[in-house]
């Protein structure tokens, strides 16, 4: 069995893997300074520990990850740059036989897509994880695609708006799934929290709220849609806890499909493609660390 764990830049989402299912599952909230999330990453391990054993510990990030497990430019949780997780916990010397497996959170969730879940029979596809930040992995000739510096598919930093003013011209932030869901909230006036916000949003006439959720998923279909033109993909899954909802994946399906009808020449020239919700859902990220830690024995 592997303790899967997911440090995301809002909450901490934890499991363990067991013959390819996620049991146990916890989360917590991201602490903001780096002593704390070490205290809270001891207790996590020590928890887990009373209740199953493990033989490895999977860590799914933020940022950049070389081979050594160092983690470069932590991205949403910045205290984690020049981080090496593997040796933060051998140091602690309570697991010195685990092996311990760490990987950029979009592309663990891209592994668990493709060998297991909806990119599995695809020879080139992305996954797109949309979250506090937003994240892409690459799927190109059945392999996962890093690039020499581990950041192919840093869609974060795609450009969305051209005048560049503020980093709201950004993807990562600009399309943040956790920003929209507070936006959503505060215009529904509800709690913020997924699930309520979208089952008000499914049955209001809130024309505030529909034409913020409306902008939000063009500009996640352009993103699609220019991936598309750039890497000629076979398939698109949309990752992160927002892919729970029915009505964002339509809403993204149907923009996606709208753009075609602009020109002619769009028509005539590209091919649409399937974008559906990550097989795995929220847990894409944990199960795809654990399936990397496999490949990369």
């Amino acid at each position: 069995m592997i303790l899967g764990i997911d440090i995301g830049g809002t909450r901490i989402k934890t499991g363990v893997i067991d013959n390819e299912k996620l049991i146990n599952k916890k989360n917590f909230r991201t602490p903001t300074k780096f002593e704390e999330f070490i205290t809270q990453l001891k207790e996590i391990i020590e928890d887990y520990l009373n209740i199953t054993s493990f033989t490895q510990i999977a860590f799914s990030v933020p940022g950049s990850v070389d081979k050594s497990g160092t983690i470069l430019h932590g991205g949403a949780v910045s205290y984690l740059n020049d981080v090496n997780l593997k040796n933060l916990i051998y140091s602690w010397g309570i697991g010195d036989n685990w092996e311990v497996f760490v990987e950029n959170d979009a592309k663990a969730a891209t592994l668990g897509e493709m060998t297991l879940g909806n990119l599995s029979q695809i020879k080139n596809g992305a996954a797109l994880i949309l979250g506090t930040g937003v994240g892409m992995g690459l799927c190109l000739n059945n392999k996962l695609y890093k690039g020499i510096r581990n950041q192919a598919g840093e869609v974060s930093f795609w450009i969305r708006d051209r005048s560049i003013s503020d980093v709201e011209s950004f993807v990562g932030i600009g399309l943040s799934a956790v920003k929209l869901i507070t936006l959503l909230a505060k215009y529904l006036e509800v709690e913020n929290d997924g699930p309520t916000v979208f089952k008000v949003l499914h049955n209001t006439n809130n024309r505030k709220a529909e034409q913020l959720f409306s902008r939000y998923c063009e500009e996640v279909a352009s993103v699609c849609f220019n991936l598309q033109t750039i890497l000629d993909l076979d398939k698109i899954v949309i990752g992160g806890g927002i892919s729970q909802q029915a009505l964002l994946i339509d809403k993204i399906q149907e923009a996606y499909q709208k753009i075609f009808t602009t020109a002619p020449v769009i028509q005539e020239t590209l091919q649409p493609i399937l974008i559906e919700a990550a097989k795995f859902k929220a847990d894409a990220n944990l199960i795809g660390a654990a399936q990397g830690g496999f490949i990369d024995k």
